[in-house]
Formats: C-alpha cells, sequence, structure tokens
C-alpha cells in the first residue's frame, strides 16, 4: 500500500491520512474512536505505519527533515499512549520534530512535540482553559500528557 503525503489540518505540518484497513479515509469522530479501538488496536497499528511512512518519505524530500532519532523518540511515545485514547493524528513539523494531535470536533484539542533531544512539549486548547510546556519524559507516557488527554475526552 502507498501512501502520499497530504497537507494536514495544521499550517506548515505534513501528516499521513489516518486510513481503515480497507484503506477508506476513517472518520475523524475520535470519540467514535475511543469507543472501539483502544491504542493497542487496528488504529494503533497504522499510525505507526503512517509514522514509518512518514520517516522515509521525509528522506525522499529535498531537505532531510525527520532524523533517526527523532523517529525512534516518537515510536516510543506512540508505544506508550494508554488505551482508552484514540490514536493521534501524526504529522511532521518544519523544524523536523514529530507532533502528535488529539483534535475533536468541537475544536478542543491536545498536541504533543517531540525532536531528536529534551523534553517533548504541549499545547492544549481544552474546555475548562489551556496549558502549554514541556514533560519530561523517559519511557512511560508522561502523566501529565495523561491528565490532559482525560480532560480532553473525559471531562468531568
Amino acid at each position: 500500500m502507498t501512501w502520499l503525503m497530504t497537507e494536514s489540518s495544521t499550517p506548515g505540518r505534513s501528516s499521513l491520512p489516518a486510513s481503515g484497513a480497507s484503506g477508506q479515509t476513517r472518520t475523524a469522530d475520535p470519540e467514535i474512536a475511543c469507543a472501539t479501538q483502544n491504542t493497542k488496536g487496528q488504529y494503533y497499528f497504522l499510525a505507526a505505519d503512517h509514522l514509518i511512512n512518514l520517516f522515509e518519505e521525509s528522506k525522499r524530500m529535498e531537505r532531510d527533515t525527520m532524523l533517526l532519532t527523532t523517529f525512534v523518540r516518537a515510536r516510543k511515545l506512540l508505544d506508550t499512549i494508554p488505551s482508552g485514547f484514540p490514536v493521534p493524528e501524526i504529522g511532521l513539523d518544519p523544524d523536523g520534530e514529530v507532533a502528535f494531535d488529539w483534535i475533536r470536533r468541537d475544536r478542543t484539542m491536545v498536541s504533543v512535540s517531540i525532536g531528536p533531544e529534551g523534553d517533548p512539549s504541549y499545547a492544549a486548547g481544552l474546555a475548562d482553559g489551556t496549558a502549554y510546556g514541556y514533560v519530561r519524559w523517559a519511557d512511560r507516557f508522561p502523566g501529565a500528557l495523561r491528565d490532559l488527554l482525560r480532560r480532553l475526552y473525559h471531562p468531568e
């Protein structure tokens, strides 16, 4: 299966389309995705495949934007996303960082960017306010990001 680069909903960022097993574009309804697939289900494997393809496509572009260390760190972060949350849209920022975006229909969102070194940065626009900064990350999904995703998908 061949994936083509598409423009994401975020200006300046390239991403790969989220597709189902049939190759049809999946509905962009994170609530349905969350209810039907956890991150280790079908959509997780498609997201991992998207990340690989995005890395390979960045190598074919005029400028080599995604470093191997960035790819490895992004894959590790993807692997640690807790079950119960939808798989994010994955994109490549112009500076070579990989972005994970969780966007709901009501335009609330959480975005996490990870580069070849340092702590991942995040920005969130939630119903109850905004948040941004950096999170410490080693091998487990950061608790602060888990809390932001919980506020995004399971507001009280």
